[in-house]
């Protein structure tokens, strides 16, 4: 089916949809950046039953839409008034909340120096103007699948093993989760191990950061935050044996020992003293 000229769609915010997190009822969300509604609405259309889908008419809307939405997948046109594609695309690789974002161009226009350009600028993956919709389904269940396969590989490892996903994740992506491991970390003592408190040292806001930790990991952000803890009881345990499980649960951020024993438990299925008893 070949790109029609005119195609009604209903439903489709052009603002933030009302459905934007995870879980629950709540749909995977894309944002489509096109200036040519006709287009945008038909590539809306195509996603509207599986997907919330958010539609921007310009780079610059296109752009605070997705720092808003934090959205699963952005599809974007090239040539645009303002803001074009390639600015565009830059614009979201250098923002820390959304830069993990697959990003899918249609143009029309799609030499080899524009591929490249648009490669360079971020891009993942390009479709010529006219497609075919089935093509462009695909296109954007690769690009969704291969990021799953991202989460899934990462909540297999978790974080207690070595370094998560590192071989798979970009580099921007481990900077982030190291950043805000680092955060965790420095206050875990201080017994401020809240979700708005990590977003404020983040630059962030708590919606965004649980969409993003969502994205990167497959697990909302108190399950970071609980494998980030564990992970330092760990090496607290191999580095001070002789320490006892009440301070190794206190310099974990934990006010009672019990809850302590069942966290670990949950992460491991091991007790610490079972743990430490492995170690040996």
């Amino acid at each position: 089916v070949k790109l029609p000229l005119v195609r009604a769609v209903s439903k489709v915010s052009e603002r933030r949809p009302a459905n934007v997190g995870r879980g629950g009822g709540n749909k995977p969300q894309i944002l489509v950046v096109e200036d040519n509604k006709s287009v945008a609405d038909h590539i809306a259309g195509l996603f509207a039953g599986s997907f919330g889908v958010s539609v921007a008419s310009n780079g610059e809307d296109g752009f605070s839409m997705a720092l808003d939405i934090v959205p699963d997948l952005i599809i974007t046109d090239l040539m645009m008034p303002g803001t074009d594609g390639f600015e565009f695309c830059r614009n979201v690789r250098n923002n820390e909340v959304i830069d993990h974002i697959p990003i899918i161009i249609v143009t029309a226009k799609i030499q080899q120096k524009e591929r490249m350009r648009g490669f360079e600028a971020g891009a993942d993956a390009f479709l010529t103007k006219p497609f075919d919709s089935d093509e462009l389904r695909i296109l954007v269940d690769n690009q969704l699948e291969r990021h799953r396969n991202l989460r899934m590989k990462f909540s297999c490892n978790g974080l207690s093993s070595a370094p998560v996903g590192e071989e798979q994740m970009s580099e921007q992506e481990n900077r982030f989760l190291a950043k805000a491991s680092d955060i965790v970390l420095s206050l875990m003592e201080s017994r401020r191990l809240d979700v708005p408190t990590i977003a404020q040292k983040l630059c962030m806001s708590p919606r965004q950061l649980h969409r993003k930790i969502v994205a990167l990991t497959g697990a909302p952000p108190s399950s970071f935050i609980l494998n980030v803890r564990m992970q330092r009881a760990c090496a607290l345990m191999r580095a001070y044996p002789g320490w006892t499980v009440e301070e190794i649960a206190d310099k974990c951020g934990f006010d009672h020992v019990t809850s302590f024993y069942h966290s670990f438990k949950k992460v491991y299925g091991l007790t610490p003293s079972e743990y430490r008893r492995k170690m040996l």
